[in-house]
């Protein structure tokens, strides 16, 4: 991912277009994020864009179409929904065809769906656009509780901050743990939400800390070495196993397993970019028995192995014999298998 290309046109959404810029147009070579070729894309451009609902704010397009074509990344920006237009379908199979991971955020799903590219395929978009999109597209299968969904070369978001989450988690499966925590920490946000993560919770913010699960997951995090489970959490935070799972998924929305599990990789990713462990070290160090289970839950998770990881996004060591070796990206899913949550399910 050096190249990345961003699709607005007239109705710009305001906030979605400005994490694209937060992420990939900023220069932060000094924390070291690569510095991306960043081109603002629309038809008939370079020209200015208005954008939704504030009159007074424009953006200026700095490429037309073409500068698409060749991109490693193309996001197709929110704007008020509509179809494509000849030449942006003409464009956007341009890319996809070149092997760009085309990516829509919010209701930028429709200019997708209207190309033809998520025919057959599982997406997401905002809630309150997913009937529309369904009724629209029925050759689409539109999962509306859901922060992203990632089928390899395509990737579709939902609303405003499913951005950051998105192109954060782009960030990550392309070029790493580190790289992603870098940019997040300069941003102020989490580095890593699950896909399958509800778009909007019951209770965002637990009404006391009395209630508040964090006590107990900040016990997890502190030992995933140790042997836990649904009821050993429970027992932590007080509580039977099936109040714990119905405050958990409705606090942190997704389940207990889950969370679990993406703290053990994420946990691994670090290690295995930053550690000269053997990989049955780093597995026992996460929480899991042996190398071969750590790898299982790691390909299920990101897309590859933790050797194939660690080559390509652990630090330079004499030891491990990789100074000459050119990074490969790794971490692309088979189109169009969904793997967006860890253990692999739908």
């Amino acid at each position: 991912m050096r190249s990345v290309a961003v699709l607005v046109r007239g109705g710009l959404s305001l906030f979605e277009f400005g994490v694209t810029a937060e992420i990939f147009g900023i220069d932060r070579s000094e924390s070291g994020v690569p510095r991306f070729d960043y081109r603002v894309c629309t038809e008939d451009g370079p020209r200015v864009v208005r954008t939704k609902h504030t009159a007074a704010v424009s953006v200026q397009a700095t490429h037309s179409l073409a500068g698409l074509v060749d991109a490693d990344l193309v996001i197709v920006s929110a704007a008020l929904p509509g179809p494509c237009t000849p030449a942006e379908r003409r464009a956007l199979h341009a890319a996809y065809d070149n092997g760009a991971t085309v990516v829509s955020l919010c209701s930028g799903a429709f200019i997708l769906a209207d190309s033809g590219l998520l025919d057959g395929r599982r997406c997401t978009t905002h809630w309150m656009y997913a009937d529309r999109l369904r009724r629209e597209y029925p050759l689409v299968t539109v999962v509306e509780d859901a922060l992203y969904i990632d089928a390899g070369s395509i990737v579709t978001a939902a609303g405003t901050g499913a951005a950051v989450d998105t192109l954060l988690y782009l960030v990550r499966r392309d070029l790493g743990h580190s790289v992603a925590g870098a940019i997040a920490r300069r941003m102020v946000v989490p580095p890593h939400r699950e896909g399958d993560q509800k778009q909007y919770l019951d209770m965002v913010v637990p009404a006391s800390p009395d209630t508040s699960l964090g006590p107990t997951l900040d016990w997890v995090r502190s030992d995933l070495a140790a042997p836990h489970t649904l009821d050993t959490m429970a027992a932590h935070a007080c509580m039977s196993p099936r109040t714990f799972a119905r405050r958990f998924g409705s606090e942190i929305g997704t389940t207990p397993h889950r969370w679990l599990t993406s703290q053990r990789i994420r946990a691994a990713q670090d290690l295995l970019e930053h550690s000269s462990f053997p990989i049955d070290v780093v597995a026992s160090r996460v929480g899991y028995r042996d190398a071969d289970r750590l790898r299982l839950q790691f390909v299920r998770a990101i897309g590859t192995t933790p050797a194939r990881y660690r080559e390509a996004f652990g630090i330079r060591r004499p030891d491990h014999d990789r100074a000459d070796r050119p990074a490969t990206v790794v971490g692309r899913r088979p189109d169009p298998t969904d793997l967006s949550r860890p253990d692999g399910s739908r």
